[in-house]
């Protein structure tokens, strides 16, 4: 069996010293320390036992992760397309996209990262809905309504469930967009707006949630005081049994913003990766880390909007892009879909505060995915 932690920012050691031993048995297999994530090769084959556990393929995980971009923002660091942004989104070996910007020099964007098998969740309004699908038709994913309405201060409800309603049936009423799903607009508080919007799901085909983990550790970081069911159990309020996209979700690293506080960006190294298995467990669709880039420099730690980014200002990857980059790479399966199979195993001793998930390649390779739930040091954070 080998052994691959993810990178800058794992370390075998748990919180304040203290080593969390256990042993992951399958034909005596031997021991191991418990990284905050750590990806186990299991050798073997496939077992047909009554307590064998189902695997998912694994590179259904690599597909599930997407990130945030803004490549219309000229004046951030979105501005150096072709020496920063593209290179650093095909080095991080991610396949989707979500964004809102548009522009004849947006959909050349696009277009070309759609050539490297990138696709793109795009945000945009009832009105130029149509137009801008068709012009995306070769790189999209789906539609999306308008972002977090909730946060204005006209009558959003009556105005939001008149734009969902127009805007889905504007791309089903066009037979060149009619195949694309449509997402409902994301919400920026999960505990009151989801009642407030109430059921859209004749105008919807995905559900939308922004679970900001506000530094706690992502075995508790849904937002607003939430459990994790309760959050999507709001949720539900809007798009019932729908699936349910995570579209904006993550950390930033001011770790002083009271109210919505940040971690190190050590910290988040070790956080983000154990996030999205949460997701993918939860079985959300796709969960898109906000975002790709720092927008603009901020040296003295002032403002949170800044510090959202897996790579800084001036295109230096931090801790959580070389681990997401490490995850994706190590996991990465592309091919025709192939039926997985099971695998009987045990994880004992100190096992009660982990979390797992069982993955296999389409060759019959086994991967588990073993991460901690306890929160790590807050370490100053590190300056751009």
């Amino acid at each position: 069996m080998d052994i691959h932690p993810l990178g800058a920012g794992f370390d075998p050691q748990l919180e304040e010293g203290q080593v969390m031993k256990s042993s992951l048995k399958r034909h005596r297999g031997p021991r191991f320390r418990a990284f905050q994530l750590s990806i186990f090769l299991v050798l073997g084959g496939a077992s047909a036992t009554a307590n064998a556990e189902s695997a998912r393929p694994a590179d259904a995980f690599v597909d599930f992760f997407g990130v945030n971009t803004h490549l219309g923002y000229y004046d951030t660091a979105y501005r150096d397309y072709e020496a920063i942004v593209k290179p650093r989104l095909l080095e991080l070996g991610v396949r989707h996209i979500r964004d809102g910007t548009f522009n004849d020099d947006v959909l050349r964007k696009y277009l070309d990262l759609g050539q490297h098998g990138i696709r793109l969740l795009f945000i945009t309004d009832s009105k130029r809905a149509v137009e801008r699908a068709r012009k995306l038709r070769p790189v999209l994913f789906a539609i999306e309504g308008v972002n977090e309405p909730d946060g204005r201060k006209d009558d959003w409800v009556a105005r939001i469930r008149a734009e969902q309603q127009n805007l889905y049936e504007a791309i089903k009423g066009d037979p060149a967009t009619r195949d694309l799903p449509v997402a409902v607009s994301s919400l920026a508080n999960l505990r009151d707006s989801p009642a407030k919007l109430g059921d859209l799901t004749p105008y919807l085909d995905f559900g939308n949630v922004h679970p900001y983990a506000a530094g706690n550790p992502p075995s508790r970081h849904w937002g607003w005081g939430l459990s994790m069911e309760k959050a999507i159990d709001e949720a539900r309020k809007v798009s019932a049994d729908k699936s349910i996209l995570v579209t904006e979700c993550g950390y930033h690293n001011r770790m002083e913003e009271k109210g919505h506080p940040g971690v190190s960006e050590t910290a988040e190294a070790k956080y983000l990766p154990r996030l999205l298995f949460v997701y993918f467990n939860r079985g959300m669709t796709k969960a898109y880390k906000y975002e790709l880039f720092d927008e603009k420099p901020d040296p003295g730690f002032t403002d949170m909007e800044r510090h959202f980014g897996l790579v800084r200002t001036n295109g230096t990857p931090k801790p959580s892009f070389i681990a997401l980059k490490n995850l994706l790479h190590l996991l990465a399966d592309p091919g025709p879909a192939t039926q997985t199979g099971s695998l009987a195993f045990e994880i004992s001793g100190a096992s009660t505060n982990l979390q797992h998930t069982l993955l296999q390649n389409r060759n019959g390779t086994f991967w588990l995915a073993v991460g901690g739930k306890n929160a790590v040091k807050r370490e100053a954070p590190a300056i751009d």
